[in-house]
């Protein structure tokens, strides 16, 4: 109704919602066209480079693949805790491999070890 140019406060009304609630929906929409822009581009330049060990951003890796919102942040903490700012497609790919657990007796991902990531943060990224 707003790109159609009917007024926030008619939008608003129709709804039951406070102009600033519209106001809120329409930043939002805003952000997450944005980030699906910046998505398809990323996804792009990883296509176009077709290089696995190719050394990316973190951040464009993460957000090309759009993992959900905690699992981001987790592994965004991980990487800064760890003083990497770049990764490669395969790195990434081999954090979702079962790997020995030091310790035990069984393999598990890494990222399933990860501090707040576990089992959801896990497939939001295994299966993409």
């Amino acid at each position: 109704m707003r790109k159609e140019g009917v007024r926030r406060a008619d939008v608003a009304r129709k709804f039951n919602l406070s102009s600033s609630r519209i106001d809120l929906i329409e930043r939002r929409d805003a952000a997450d066209r944005l980030m699906a822009e910046r998505r398809s581009r990323l996804r792009g330049m990883l296509r176009t480079d077709d290089d696995m060990e190719k050394l990316v951003v973190v951040e464009d890796l993460v957000d090309a693949i759009g993992m959900t919102v905690v699992a981001k942040n987790r592994l965004m903490d991980n990487f800064v805790a760890v003083v990497k700012n770049e990764i490669s497609l395969r790195e990434l790919m081999d954090m979702c491999l079962d790997a020995p657990v030091e310790g035990l007796d069984f393999m598990m991902s890494p990222l399933v070890i990860m501090r707040g990531i576990g089992p959801k943060g896990f497939w939001s990224l295994a299966f993409l």
